[in-house]
């Protein structure tokens, strides 16, 4: 009896945090596309969580900011401020002491290098000594971080991902960390001709999330976003969202 009983007090706890009413969630996020930002729909994130709150009666609005800012105004707890803010691995949303909800959506970084500039990395030894572009703030991966605070490498920050291939194409760093649809989106939109993704990843296909803060608003709307999320296809609405005739 006692699975079922966890079932039952897990729902009672959802019923009694739903909102009676109809809300608009108010989230951020970052410049990250096609994930999330100034590009069509906010980025296929935001479909996401728009059409899972709408199957829970709920809207959402969404405000752009910095990613640094944007986890500071959501952390802040302020009445008023947004109540979580996405993509958020579960490392970052732990540092920023929030709660996430369920996956909504997935990521896997890779390095970016410049064509025919230098040999492609096989194993992690021949990244030492190397200087690479990470994200401010981000969480860039375990094996990446491992070498940074061991000193094998040098991480050199910028503020985004275009600002970080950057740097990699007018060679200041020797590769750059950044995830496969935002390489893709960004070398055809900026004309990166000249940057490639390496064939070996950094990381595993990972889970993001919305990382909620740990008011009770913020509670009630993580608990009707996940109920949400089981209604929808999340993969689905990725690969929609990304097919050219869709844009």
């Amino acid at each position: 009896m006692r699975p079922l009983l966890r079932v039952a007090l897990a729902s009672l706890f959802v019923l009694a945090f739903r909102p009676a009413a109809a809300n608009e969630v108010n989230l951020v996020t970052l410049d990250w596309p096609p994930y999330s930002g100034a590009v069509p729909n906010q980025g296929f994130l935001s479909v996401v969580l728009r059409e899972a709150y709408a199957t829970q009666g709920h809207s959402v609005s969404v405000k752009v900011l910095p990613w640094l800012r944007a986890i500071k105004v959501t952390m802040s707890g302020a009445r008023n401020s947004p109540l979580g803010f996405y993509s958020a691995s579960q490392q970052e949303c732990t540092d920023a002491n929030g709660r996430t909800s369920d996956p909504i959506g997935y990521y896997q970084f890779y390095l970016a290098q410049r064509k025919g500039g230098q040999s492609t990395w096989r194993q992690w030894s021949d990244l030492h000594g190397k200087r690479i572009g990470v994200i401010e703030g981000y969480d860039n991966g375990p094996d990446i971080a491992r070498l940074g605070s061991q000193s094998l490498i040098v991480l050199d920050a910028a503020p985004n991902d275009l600002s970080s291939l950057q740097k990699l194409a007018a060679k200041r760093v020797d590769y750059a960390v950044t995830d496969a649809r935002v390489f893709e989106h960004l070398q055809k939109v900026h004309s990166l001709t000249s940057l490639e993704l390496a064939a070996r990843p950094v990381t595993g296909r990972l889970p993001l999330y919305v990382c909620f803060n740990r008011t009770p608003s913020a509670e009630a709307m993580r608990l009707v976003l996940n109920e949400g999320l089981k209604q929808v296809n999340v993969e689905t609405i990725a690969q929609t969202y990304l097919r050219p005739a869709s844009r």
